[in-house]
């Protein structure tokens, strides 16, 4: 069982370095907005940053880490370090052949790609796109070593480091963009990029050093370990290609609309959703997953549902407050982060439509990366797998119904998305609860305090978000989002209290030990 107190400790320091990272993120894409805006340069750039990004997803993606770290576990559980260190050496070997080759294959196939997604783009933009793939392929290989050094360290008991190398990347492209801005164009953009990638690598080096951890190129395909690896590697690949798939169909989808406009759009909706929807979920997780290998290779089930399942109510908590404040208040969020420079009102209308849809799938998504898991640790891909395919499908065919059919405009396809997300998360607690019988009555109860909880919130926050108005400067944009957020939270917490919530009642215990261990 996980020692709650030092659970808790470990998970605050990487939620905060997960939210360092994801404010860099954001202060990134600021600037990037504030330069290009959603013009034809920003359009060109976001579909060549995405091919690469697919090309990982669908071919390696979350399968490095989800498929590494239970059978890495497992060596550890039985006390085996020399056979997980030979094992994670051929792992390492095996992701850097196949990422070169599947680098060779992007760089040889760039201009088509290029094409295909961007599709609706005009033609010089196409012609962009293809020659920023080149620059921005090879950061696929700097992804995938970067996630197996994630899993080694994680797996050794350092969350610290992996938590934060997001930060050094994100940091050094606001250092380029802040200082740089627009000087050595939008290919000078794209090389800042490749090398702040790199970085992620790079920092995980010293603490590799520290956990008598060192690469030496092995390649033993046939151990144990490695089959292992390869047969839960394809159905976790395949159960993580929902959101790749999702983001690359609307891509193709948003080329169309709006004079490409939609493209850029769509994109920062999306890293704002994924940015707050990560924030807990991602470090929740990570942090999770190898005890939740190590108790399914013991075969601790009644401990594994135990964790699971708070971690799923620890995140249900705190993703409906956000759910909320992103439905609510979507324009003065949007107005707040990226309106400035050639990011003008009209950009603003755009990406709020998006955010407000995207917005209605933050509880699924959040609930699959959990749940997910779960199952991995548990060594079975195949659920997940199944599950994926048919969120893909019905996203898919929801997207071009909206669009194609519907005529929606951009927002079907980040409603289309949401649904997708949700339908999923469903699927997979309930099939999971068939294996480990984790949800109670107690828990069912628990949650609809929570949804009471959220929509008292929601009550409150659009009262005060008009209520009040504010000066149309910066001052007036932070008053504007800030105090109907605060009041809304404030809410949610007194009613978590009045309600006598799990979470409630995990925090009061909390604070008691604090005041004892003081005392």
């Amino acid at each position: 069982m996980l020692n709650t107190t030092k659970t808790i400790k470990t998970a605050g320091f990487m939620i905060i370095a997960t939210l360092l990272s994801k404010v860099a993120g954001m202060g990134r894409d600021v600037l990037f907005a504030s330069i290009y805006g959603t013009g034809g340069e920003a359009a060109a750039f976001l579909t060549a940053s995405r091919i690469p990004l697919l090309f990982f997803d669908i071919t390696l993606g979350s399968a490095i880490a989800s498929s590494f770290i239970p059978v890495f576990n497992e060596y550890l559980e039985n006390n085996d370090r020399k056979a997980a260190v030979s094992y994670a050496n051929s792992f390492i070997t095996v992701i850097l052949l196949l990422t070169a080759f599947l680098c060779t294959a992007g760089l040889l196939f760039a201009r088509p790609l290029a094409g295909w997604i961007g599709s609706g783009l005009p033609a010089s933009q196409k012609e962009l796109a293809a020659q920023l793939v080149v620059i921005l392929f090879p950061t696929m290989i700097f992804t995938a070593l970067a996630y197996a050094l994630t899993g080694i360290l994680q797996s050794l008991g350092e969350f610290n480091v992996p938590a934060a190398i997001s930060l050094v990347s994100n940091v050094l492209m606001m250092v380029y963009l802040f200082f740089v801005r627009d000087r050595l164009g939008i290919h000078g953009v794209a090389v800042a990029m490749l090398i702040s990638w790199g970085f992620q690598v790079l920092v995980q080096l010293p603490s590799l050093r520290k956990k008598k951890f060192s690469y030496r190129p092995m390649l033993h395909i046939k151990s144990s370990g490695m089959k292992k690896t390869l047969a839960l590697a394809l159905p976790i690949l395949i159960s993580s290609w929902v959101q790749p798939i999702n983001s690359t169909v609307n891509i193709y989808l948003a080329s169309f609309l709006n004079e490409g406009q939609a493209v850029a759009a769509l994109d920062y909706a999306n890293k704002l959703y994924i940015i707050f929807v990560g924030v807990i979920t991602y470090a929740v997780s990570n942090l999770i997953f190898p005890s939740l290998s190590r108790l399914a290779a013991a075969n601790q089930k009644e401990e594994l549902a135990q964790v699971v399942i708070r971690a799923v109510k620890i995140v249900l908590a705190v993703m409906l407050p956000i759910m909320a404040l992103f439905l609510l208040l979507r324009v003065p969020i949007v107005r707040f982060v990226y309106e400035r420079g050639e990011f003008g009102a009209d950009s603003t209308a755009l990406t709020a439509s998006a955010l407000l849809f995207y917005s209605l799938g933050m509880v699924g998504y959040a609930a699959t990366e959990i749940l997910n898991k779960a199952f991995y640790a548990l060594k079975d891909g195949k659920t997940p797998m199944y599950v994926a395919m048919g969120g893909i499908g019905l996203n898919i065919l929801l997207s071009f119904l909206f669009v194609r059919g519907l005529h929606s405009g951009l927002w079907g396809l980040a409603l289309a998305a949401s649904i997708a997300a949700n339908l999923i998360g469903l699927a997979l607690l309930l099939k999971l609860n068939k294996t480990l019988h984790m949800i109670t009555l107690h828990d069912g109860i628990n949650l609809l305090k929570l949804l009471v909880s959220a929509l008292l919130m929601g009550v409150c926050v659009y009262a005060a978000a008009h209520c009040f108005t504010f000066a149309d400067n910066f001052a007036g944009k932070l008053l504007m989002l800030f105090v109907p957020a605060i009041i809304g939270l404030l809410v949610y917490c007194l009613v978590l209290f009045v309600l006598r919530t799990d979470e409630a009642k995990l925090l009061t215990s909390l604070a008691k030990q604090k005041e004892r261990g003081q005392n």
